[in-house]
């Protein structure tokens, strides 16, 4: 085999490693996967975390099976990226007091009185809201709850710095990686130290930063023996996975679009400087190209509700079956409408509405199955995400421009096709966008890695609107004055 990098995602399901050819652009493909349970940390109902121990068990055994699977002598380097919003805590000899998941909201309460009393600043800083989702408002949880583990607490960072401390021995950060944790002023580039000295948050907590392009090291003779790997492997930083399959799908060029549609859906549009919305509704980060920006809109759990959805109506059925039987429905005619979730959401007061299903009534008169419910989820998703593209847009000041779609809705048989018809454009679909985004990011000096993703761009499968496109605009204008009615009852309820 030819010599690859092995990238390890610790996503938001699960932990997958795959192999990236160096050279030559062959697809990555998947070696190994595991999952990982998550605990409630004993912290109530809305703390979040992993065992450390089991995942870093899990993670060096799917280490192993990636480098038997590459060969002797193969593997160039490791690259790892990982879930965001999932922030651990250390104590001084680096060892891990919490590794919380992406979903941990224990902060909500420290948040709140936060974002009171600092909110414009906080977002014109950091270009992030709501507290609740990143490490200051965190590291004030456990100031107030624990107190005798605050005290321990020495260092701060994501859980791609995490699993690579776990190989390297050396705890580090990506600016990128400071910024999607709320600890960097995104427009300077540098710690945020006058924000986070009104929040209480010691800059010391705050791990070295990497120069771009450079290992966080090399791994350990325990990594090293456990893994199979030699001693003197290199592990990178990737950074957050929805911005490495940004790269991966060569959205590197002002103006240009990216949506990672795995469970969620996040919009990212690349800009040449930061843009900042008045009402913070979306975030603003760094691009993983440097001189980039991104302004980042979410329908919230996309991948996430249709999974729901196909377990509901076929527990057994797989996702090409669930795929065959939204297909059925498209030439039905019923009006079947969802409102199962997903929309663009307001970051900065994130919430829960009043969702269901629109359907004709009585049911017995037009007709109702399974088909029509998984059509409209499809369609639900993808007017969601038509709905945060405009979002991103609007706030970066962007006319339209190429649409990447990657994640695990790209590999649907039907997604891709329907999500151009709804956006009324071609959308460039991008399979195993992540592992080739994360593999060019530790792979590519930084002075050529907006060249590298002009090559990636490229590598995208068009899909064309097709003869659907108008239907599907119009349902999608119709979904949402429904919505805004929808709205209107929730208040009511």
């Amino acid at each position: 085999m030819a010599r690859v990098i092995l990238v390890l995602d610790l996503g938001s399901s699960r932990l997958r490693c795959a192999l990236v050819p160096l050279e030559g652009g062959g697809e990555p493909v998947e070696a190994a996967r595991a999952p990982y349970p998550v605990t409630n940390d004993r912290a109530g109902a809305l703390a979040h975390a992993y065992n450390p121990r089991l995942l870093r068990e899990r993670l060096l055994r799917v280490l192993a099976q990636g480098a038997q699977a590459a060969g002797p002598g193969n593997v160039a380097a490791i690259a790892v990226t990982a879930q965001r919003l999932a922030t651990c805590f250390f104590d001084a000899n680096l060892g891990t007091l919490s590794a919380g998941a992406n979903n941990d909201t224990r902060s909500v309460f420290q948040s709140g009185a936060m974002d009171d009393a600092h909110g414009p600043l906080i977002y014109r800083t950091t270009g992030h809201l709501p507290s609740m989702l990143f490490a200051p408002a965190k590291y004030a949880w456990w100031r107030e709850s624990r107190l005798r583990t605050a005290r321990r607490i020495a260092k701060t960072a994501g859980l791609d710095a995490w699993a690579a401390l776990q190989l390297t021995g050396t705890v580090a950060e990506t600016r990128l990686g400071l910024a999607e944790s709320g600890l960097l002023d995104v427009t300077s580039g540098k710690p945020a130290e006058a924000l986070l000295g009104r929040l209480g948050v010691p800059l010391g907590l705050l791990p070295d930063v990497l120069p771009p392009d450079a290992p966080v090291g090399q791994l350990t003779a325990e990594a090293a023996e456990a893994t199979g790997l030699p001693r003197t492997t290199p592990v990178h930083l990737a950074g957050p996975d929805s911005h490495a399959a940004a790269v991966g799908c060569g959205a590197a060029s002002e103006d240009t679009a990216a949506c990672a549609a795995g469970w969620s859906a996040p919009v990212h549009v690349t800009t040449a400087s930061p843009a900042f919305d008045p009402q913070a509704r979306t975030w603003t980060s760094l691009h993983g190209v440097s001189g980039r920006w991104t302004v980042e809109a979410t329908p919230g759990d996309t991948g996430r509700m249709l999974d729901a959805v196909r377990r509901l109506l076929t527990p057994r059925a797989s996702l090409e079956r669930f795929d065959a039987l939204a297909r059925s429905a498209f030439e039905s005619g019923r009006p079947v409408t969802a409102f199962l979730g997903p929309r663009a959401i307001d970051l900065s007061n994130p919430g829960i509405t009043m969702g269901g299903v629109l359907m004709p009534a009585p049911i017995t008169h037009g007709g109702l199955d399974a088909a029509d419910i998984a059509r409209a989820a499809f369609e639900n998703a993808a007017f969601a995400i038509r709905e945060s593209l405009a979002l991103a847009r609007s706030v970066a000041g962007t006319e339209p421009r190429d649409v990447a779609l990657s994640g695990g809705m790209a590999e649907s048989a039907v997604f891709p096709q329907l999500l151009a018809d709804v956006l009324g454009e071609p959308v460039s679909v991008h399979r195993n966008a992540t592992a080739t985004g994360a593999a060019s990011l530790a792979s590519t000096p930084a002075s050529e890695l907006a060249a590298r993703c002009a090559d990636l761009a490229a590598n995208g499968a068009s899909v064309e609107p097709g003869p659907r496109s108008r239907e599907c605009g119009e349902s999608y204008e119709r979904w949402l004055r429904l919505r805004e009615q929808l709205d209107a009852l929730t208040e009511e309820l």
